[in-house]
């Protein structure tokens, strides 16, 4: 099984999401999501968060970092952007 990302993950990079989502730490008993979320961030091709505020729409997403989640991790990402949508 395929489990495509939600919309809201093509737009938002995973350091907004380890640090601005409700529930990343405590929903479910997905293990790690929240290192696996910053674990990303070592291979941003924009400025890294802390480096820059300078918006980086489009680069650097959840989406574009989909394959080093697990099938866990994927589904617990998308319940994450239904209940956190913007």
């Amino acid at each position: 099984m395929t489990i495509k990302p939600h919309a809201s993950l093509t737009i938002i990079r995973p350091d907004e999401v380890a640090e601005c989502w409700n529930g990343v730490i405590s929903k479910g008993d997905v293990v790690n999501l929240y290192e696996a979320l910053w674990d990303c961030v070592a291979l941003y091709k924009a400025p890294r968060p802390e480096v820059s505020e300078e918006p980086c729409i489009g680069m650097d997403t959840v989406a574009g970092f989909w394959n080093r989640f697990t099938e866990d991790q994927q589904k617990l990402l998308n319940e994450l952007a239904e209940d956190n949508a913007f």
